[in-house]
Parts: C-alpha cells; sequence; structure tokens
C-alpha cells in the first residue's frame, strides 16, 4: 500500500494531489446524489401515474353512473304509469305527449318507445335541432308511421311509413323477452346515422305474469367520447372504453367515428392502431377476457423501441352492464419531467466539479505558499538579507511557523479567482341536372313506369308498387371530396353533369335506367339481365377515356357494385308530393359491393347471384375474389371481379395468375395460411399492380400471428 501511494505521488505535487482529491470526492457524491433521485424520481412518477389512473377510471365510472341513470329512471316511470294503465295508447294525443315529455325530462335519452306483445309500438325520438318525432306502428297492416310532434297538435305532419314493419322481430325487443329482466342490449349504430347507441330494455309483464310487451329507452355514445375527450391523464395518452364483446364503443382519441354505420372497431382486428393492438394483446397474457374484468390489471409493454404503460379497469352499472375502460400512456408522458431533472444534475455535476478544483486550488494554496514564503524567507535570511517579512496572521500551526519568524517581514497577498455558470414546439352541395327526353321522364323514369305497368304518369298513385327479380347497379366516383375541394361551384357542377350525362347514355343504351342520382352515385336498375349491367359499366369506363375524363391530370376512377336479386319497387308519398323508390335486401347488398370495391383494391365487384344469372359469362373476364357474410343474413355469397376495365397490361397479367390466384385462395379458405401467402406472394411477383394480392397478403400475415377459432371457414363480413 505504501509502495502504491509513494509510486502514485512520484513526481507529484503536494498542490496536485490536493486538487485531484477534492475534484474525486465531490463528483463522487454529485453522482450519487443525482442517480438516488433519479430513481426516486421514477418509482414516484410510476406511482403517480397508477393513482392517476385509478382516478381517471373512478372518474368514468361516476360519469358512466350518472349517465346511464337517466334510461333507469325514464324507465320506472314508464313501468309504472304503463303497468298502472295511466298511459291510454288509443289516446294518440296523451300516449304521444307522455313520451315526448320523458324526453324532454332526460335530455340524454334519444328515444324512448314501447314495444307490445300485441304487435303495437309506440315512441318518440329527439332530433338533433331539438325537435321530436313520434310514431306509431298498426299490428293489423304491418306498417309503421313516423310524424312530427308539435306541443298543441300532437302529430303535426306526417314524415313516411315503413311497410312490412313487424314490431315484434326488432332485436331489442327479443332481447328483452330473452333476458327476463332488465338490461343492456349491444352497443350499435343507429338507423338514423347518428352514431353509436345504447338500449336499455325492460320487459314487461301482467299481474297473470304473461308478456305485455318491452320497454326501449336508448342513449347515443357521443356523450361519452366528449367526456372521454376532457379527460387529462398525461399529454400523449388515450383512453377506450369497450364492450363486453371486446370492441371499441368510445374513445377520447376520435377513433370511434361518430357516423360509422357499424360498430367495427374491434380490437382483434385493429391494425390501424398498432400501439393499442400491441397493449391489449400484452394485457391478454395476463387475462384473456378483457370484456369481463372483475379487477383492474396493468402491464408495460414495448412497441418500435418505444415503451408503453396500460391499465385495463372494470367498468360496472345497472342490470349486467359490463364494460372496461383502457387506458395508454406513453412511459416518455411519465418520464418526461425526469428530463429536466438529469439536465439539472448534469448542471450540477459540472458545476461541482468545478467546484472541486477551485476549492482544491484555494486549499492547496492555502497550506503551500505560506510554506513557500518561509522557505524564500529561510533562503534570504540564509543570504542575510532580514528585511524581508511575512504578514500572515494565523492560529494553526503554520501560524505557528511564520511566528517563529516574526522579526522577518514578507508581504504575503493571496488571490482567490470566482466560479462562471452557465446555463441553457381540417363537399359542396352537388346537385344532379341531367335533361331528360320528357317532362314525365324527368320525374319519373320511362322504364319504372313500365315495371308498374303503367302507360302515363297520371296514373301512378301513392303506394304503387311491384316485387321483381332485377339487377342492381352503384357506381360512384372515387376520391370525389377530394376532387371538389380544388373546385369552384361552376366548375364542379360542370364536372358532375358531364359525367352523368355520359354515364346516362350508356346505362340507357345497354337496357338500363336510372333510379337515382346520389351526389356523384348512380342507382341503375337493368330488368333483362345482368350481362346489361356489366356491359354497361365497362362501356362508361371505356368513354370516359375516350373523352379523356380526368381530374388534374389523372385519370377518374370509379367503383361499381352489382347484384341480382328481388326487390320491391314502386312510390312513396301524398298526391301532394310522390317519389320513386326501390326497396329491398338486393339494393343494400349492390350498395354494400360497391363500397367493398375499396376494401378489396378493385374496380367492379359483382354477388353470386349476378354471375350465375350471366348468359355469356365467357365474354367477360372474371376471378372469385372472397366469400362474405353480409350482416344481418345467415347464409355466406361469393363476391367476384370483372377486370375488363383494367388497363390491358395489368388485365393481361391477371388473366396469366389466374390459376395461380385461385389455388392460393383455395389455400386460404382450407385455413393454409402460409402456403396461401407463399401463392400470393409469386403472384404479387409476376403482377404487382393487382391490389387484392396486397389485401390477402396482409390478411394471411395476420391469421397466421392471430390464427382464428376452430370454426374457419374463409368467410369475410361486409
Amino acid at each position: 500500500m505504501k509502495t502504491s501511494v509513494a509510486c502514485l505521488m512520484k513526481n507529484k505535487s503536494v498542490r496536485n494531489l490536493i486538487v485531484m482529491v477534492f475534484s474525486v470526492e465531490i463528483l463522487f457524491f454529485a453522482l450519487l446524489i443525482g442517480y438516488l433521485a433519479y430513481n426516486s424520481g421514477l418509482h414516484t412518477i410510476k406511482h403517480n401515474a397508477d393513482q392517476v389512473s385509478a382516478i381517471v377510471n373512478d372518474e368514468i365510472g361516476k360519469m358512466l353512473g350518472n349517465y346511464l341513470e337517466d334510461p333507469y329512471q325514464i324507465e320506472q316511470i314508464n313501468k309504472n304509469a304503463i303497468l298502472n294503465q295511466q298511459v291510454d295508447f288509443a289516446n294518440q294525443m296523451q300516449r304521444d305527449k307522455h313520451f315526448v315529455e320523458m324526453l324532454k325530462t332526460f335530455p340524454r335519452v334519444t328515444n324512448n318507445y314501447v314495444v307490445l306483445a300485441s304487435g303495437d309500438e309506440y315512441g318518440a325520438r329527439r332530433e338533433d335541432d331539438g325537435s321530436f318525432i313520434v310514431w306509431n306502428s298498426n299490428a293489423s297492416n304491418k306498417t309503421l308511421d313516423y310524424y312530427q310532434y308539435d306541443e298543441r297538435l300532437g302529430q303535426s305532419a306526417y314524415i313516411k311509413s315503413l311497410s312490412n314493419y313487424e314490431p315484434c322481430k326488432r332485436p331489442s325487443y327479443l332481447k328483452g323477452i330473452a333476458m327476463d329482466k332488465p338490461g343492456w342490449t349491444d352497443v350499435y349504430a343507429s338507423a338514423t346515422g347518428r352514431g353509436l347507441v345504447v338500449t336499455k330494455v325492460c320487459p314487461l309483464y301482467t299481474a297473470e305474469g304473461h308478456v305485455f310487451g318491452v320497454l326501449n329507452s336508448s342513449l347515443l355514445m357521443n356523450w361519452i367520447d366528449d367526456f372521454l375527450q376532457s379527460l387529462r391523464v398525461t399529454d400523449h395518452s388515450s383512453v377506450y372504453i369497450l364492450s363486453g364483446k371486446e370492441e371499441i364503443i368510445a374513445a377520447a382519441d376520435g377513433r370511434v367515428d361518430s357516423t360509422q354505420s357499424t360498430v367495427k372497431k374491434s380490437v382483434l382486428s385493429a391494425v390501424e392502431n398498432p400501439q393499442l393492438f400491441q397493449g391489449l394483446s400484452a394485457l391478454k397474457e395476463k387475462t384473456p377476457q378483457l370484456g369481463m374484468l372483475t379487477q383492474s390489471v396493468a402491464t408495460r409493454f414495448s412497441f418500435n423501441g418505444d415503451s408503453f404503460y396500460i391499465y385495463a379497469n372494470p367498468v360496472h352499472g345497472k342490470n349486467d352492464l359490463q364494460w372496461t375502460s383502457v387506458i395508454l400512456i406513453p412511459e416518455t408522458d411519465l418520464t418526461y419531467p425526469l428530463q429536466d431533472l438529469v439536465k439539472q444534475l448534469l448542471g450540477i455535476t459540472l458545476i461541482a466539479c468545478l467546484l472541486g478544483v477551485i476549492t482544491g486550488i484555494a486549499t492547496a494554496r492555502y497550506i503551500i505558499n505560506p510554506i513557500v514564503k518561509v522557505n524564500q524567507m529561510a533562503e534570504k535570511i540564509a543570504e542575510g538579507d532580514f528585511s524581508a517579512t511575512i504578514e500572515e496572521r494565523r492560529s494553526d500551526e503554520i501560524g505557528q511557523l511564520i511566528h517563529s519568524f516574526n522579526e522577518m517581514s514578507v508581504k504575503l497577498k493571496m488571490q482567490l479567482t470566482a466560479e462562471k455558470k452557465a446555463t441553457e414546439t381540417e363537399r359542396q352541395m352537388r346537385e344532379q341536372g341531367a335533361a331528360l327526353n320528357k317532362a314525365a321522364g324527368s320525374f319519373v323514369p320511362y322504364g319504372f313506369l313500365q315495371m308498374l305497368g303503367k302507360h302515363d304518369i297520371t296514373e301512378i298513385t301513392p303506394g304503387d308498387h311491384v316485387e321483381k327479380e332485377i339487377t342492381v347497379l352503384f357506381t360512384d366516383i372515387r376520391s370525389y371530396t377530394k376532387i371538389s375541394e380544388n373546385m369552384s361551384n361552376s366548375e364542379l357542377f360542370e364536372f358532375i353533369n358531364k359525367y352523368l350525362d355520359l354515364a346516362v347514355d350508356v346505362i340507357t343504351i345497354n337496357n338500363g335506367f336510372i333510379d337515382k342520382f346520389i351526389g356523384d352515385a348512380i342507382m341503375g336498375l337493368f330488368p333483362d339481365s345482368s350481362d346489361d349491367a356489366l356491359r354497361a359499366i365497362i362501356e362508361l369506363r371505356r368513354k370516359m377515356k375516350q373523352c379523356n375524363f380526368t381530374h388534374e391530370g389523372a385519370p377518374i376512377q370509379t367503383g361499381a357494385g352489382i347484384h341480382f336479386g328481388s326487390v320491391m319497387m314502386g312510390t312513396v308519398g301524398t298526391y301532394a308530393r310522390m317519389d320513386t323508390t326501390v326497396l329491398g335486401d338486393s339494393v343494400n347488398l349492390a350498395s354494400r359491393l360497391e363500397s367493398a370495391t375499396k376494401t378489396y383494391g378493385v374496380d367492379m365487384l359483382i354477388s353470386q347471384a349476378a354471375y350465375e344469372q350471366l348468359q355469356k359469362p365467357e365474354q367477360f373476364n372474371i376471378r372469385e375474389v372472397d366469400t362474405v357474410k353480409v350482416k344481418g343474413k345467415a347464409l355466406p355469397i361469393k363476391i367476384y371481379e370483372v377486370f375488363d376495365c383494367d388497363p390491358n397490361e395489368l388485365r393481361c397479367l391477371k388473366l396469366d395468375t389466374l390459376p395461380l390466384f385461385a389455388q392460393a385462395l383455395a389455400l386460404y379458405k382450407d385455413g393454409d395460411f402460409a402456403r396461401a401467402e407463399e401463392i400470393f406472394r409469386q403472384c404479387r411477383d409476376v403482377c404487382p399492380e393487382d391490389q387484392l394480392l396486397a389485401v390477402y397478403i396482409k390478411r394471411c400475415s395476420t391469421l397466421q400471428r392471430i390464427p382464428p377459432g376452430p370454426d374457419w371457414k374463409g368467410i369475410s363480413g361486409i
């Protein structure tokens, strides 16, 4: 040990050794204090985050308790009033007033109605402008009539009627009867397009125990979205509410579109929110059933190199309502306050080192300088110079030494230097204006008159209808909103009229007629065959190309959906104002197919019924796309792409890869996703512009990571 110290001090001055010792000690303690402070800060912030999560969940629980109390109270009032015969269903004024008054008393309830076991239904609905609509059904002729409500007149203006209406088949009625007690429906999309809705149902029984009816009180979920957006957890945190089916039914970051037509945000396929998907997957490792939590669960996970904390808490309501709140917090939101602390600790450490050096130097001078002066004075004395003196007033050992040279005067000046510190972020209305050949045709298409068996428009009366099997076509312009944003009103009218004029001519030439213009969308009907509908779309696309129908230099793209089936064609309205309409599942399916073209990356989709009705399918380029199940239908159907409209090169490549594509699709349906993905990728190597291949490659990849259940049949939903 002595040898080591000796080696360290060899050729080193005492002054430097003192400076080094002071600096090392101060640096060590500064770093130690900084490390302890940082770790303490981490634990404190994490603890605070846990507390904030608990507080936020408590706020959500209180909000839901208050929010969901209105349907409960309105249920009790209606139940007592109806069972005690205080509501006379035969008295229209008294009946409608009762339901409207309930909505006024409970402003968060949007729909308030009762479905009787007799098949009658009565109720009221609050509109966005604050007005009220009342309705009543007639079990004998199966109709449902809607009226505008007036405080003084009651039913003031007839709005519309629904035919073939059987309220006892409504899902909410069936659910109330099945539960045999008050409860809640699943969250579903409002039929009026106002967003997501949840309904409180309560079955009513007579004194003899017979079913009297089911009470219904509906709430819009956007109240919950607004509340979640008002919550403040951290700067970049997200708050969600999941249903018992693990669907996102409310979100603070706006991911649940209040105008969406279905509840489609299943967390098991939330690829548009990868952080949430990854976090929920981590939570599922702890508790598989997130929609059935009985206690809070939390975990930490990593995504793309960033760390996140996710909390899931059960939220319970009256009558078996069970939801789950999910809070997602980036770890950087928790550690952000520590960044300033780290900077401060670094500054303190640098200052401490500087102070150590300064203090060491000062200490060394304090100790060494008097000794040097004494030595110099001793040398002068040895030389006989006794004039030098040391003026040093100290009471320590060195002072005693200086005092020994009391008669020697040496002037001593000490200078000290000071330290320096530096320290150092969101469509214009369109209208149709195609001129028809005759004045009557501008109101009712001549083809429509023929289908109704009429020869003149004067023969038409409200309620005329006929059931036909017909081919229905829906087509619209892709990215129309984006196109219209860059046009003036006059330019937009010129653009849309040019397109509709072209479409009307093509559809008419191919034995069809227009039922409706819906902005840029067209609903066409083809009485003879599905071949006519396919030829019309193919010819429309070719004529658009010939007419150089472009926007900003790029060709205008369209999507089309075609289905063959039974529809109800007729007139609705009154003698004062009538309109033609086509109703039925076939219309809805054709519309869904047109929307699905965007999902599959194709221009035209036809249903299995339309495909099987083709008289000359060999005249078209067709391939099977998928097997789908339409919401509300029990049986799946196949859908096909008609790719005659594709550019020549792309069409030829699709034909070349058709056998491989069919093989891959069969493997996909059989559940061999790895082999299917491999063959889809081979197809993409040949035809990289085929967007449908990317859809299936992504599906196969996802299904390999998250395998489907044993009941997999290769069926998708639209």
